[in-house]
């Protein structure tokens, strides 16, 4: 569970700062990281790493799902990367360090909530309602692009491996040869699940701003940057509501079974009538 030190220091570090609502969501920079690791510990998920060490390594209640944050001087790199159970279901998920944290929330929140009975629509059908362009290759390649075309999601045909899974690029502009500064990129395994998928599309095309302090902010000429306010009251109160939310998908504790008959210990002669 989230500890008052933690929380803490989480309200110390916001209250009183300034900044601005920006969108869209893809462009926003990448934002605290608590966003996704308190939310998780808060819904049960617990830490098997060195506290004084910079990577940070969870794993889900059940065992079947683990996160590691491992930041590295190479922000195109993985910085946060998602995996299954090792087996014939195995998938993973890897997020450079630039990316925005809702977006990689919209997976990791879709681990802790229960799995939806059907996904709802698909990764292409999600960016398309909200004005992403899709098309498709003979082969059976998926190509979705933003409508400002800063941002990709592709999914590629390899001539020797088949479908490809999904890869989501981000760039700061759209230059007269293509996308020009890189900001970030992510992996989505193949045999990752519908529904994980679909949390990821709804997270990367929602149309609500982020709120972003004013130092953190990467001007680009495609990011709309809202009026600049106090907005640290308002990233804690959306923080401990995420938290409360989190805490009530933990799973409960295992029952204890209490023995009503007398107890024998080894060893102990059992006497008869």
């Amino acid at each position: 569970m989230i500890n008052s030190r933690q929380l803490d220091a989480f309200t110390d570090d916001y209250l009183g700062k300034l900044g601005s609502p920006v969108s869209p969501r893809y462009l926003a920079g990448p934002g605290d990281p608590r966003h996704i690791t308190h939310a998780l510990c808060a819904a049960g998920w617990t830490v098997h790493s060195d506290p004084l060490h910079p990577v940070i390594r969870m794993k889900s209640p059940d065992r079947e799902h683990e996160l590691v944050f491992k930041p590295s001087p190479h922000h195109f790199h993985g910085w946060w990367k998602v995996n299954s159970t090792l087996g014939p279901g195995h998938w993973y998920a890897s997020f450079s360090g630039d990316t925005p944290v809702e977006i990689i929330a919209g997976l990791t929140d879709a681990l802790v909530r229960p799995i939806p009975d059907n996904a709802s629509g698909d990764m292409a059908s999600i960016l398309t309602a909200r004005g992403w362009k899709h098309t498709a290759d003979a082969a059976g390649g998926h190509k979705i692009v933003s409508p400002d075309r800063t941002t990709m999601v592709e999914q590629r045909v390899s001539p020797s491996m088949g479908l490809c899974g999904w890869e989501i690029e981000a760039a700061r502009n759209l230059g007269p040869y293509g996308p020009e500064g890189f900001l970030w990129r992510a992996s989505l395994d193949l045999r990752a699940p519908d529904h994980v998928l679909v949390a990821v599309a709804t997270a990367l095309c929602a149309p609500a701003p982020a709120l972003r302090p004013r130092f953190e902010i990467d001007e680009g000429p495609h990011l709309h940057v809202g009026q600049e306010v106090e907005i640290g009251t308002r990233i804690v109160t959306a923080h401990r509501k995420r938290l409360a939310e989190a805490r009530q998908h933990r799973p409960a504790p295992p029952t204890l079974t209490t023995r009503t008959g007398p107890v024998t210990l080894p060893g102990t002669p059992v006497r008869r009538r």
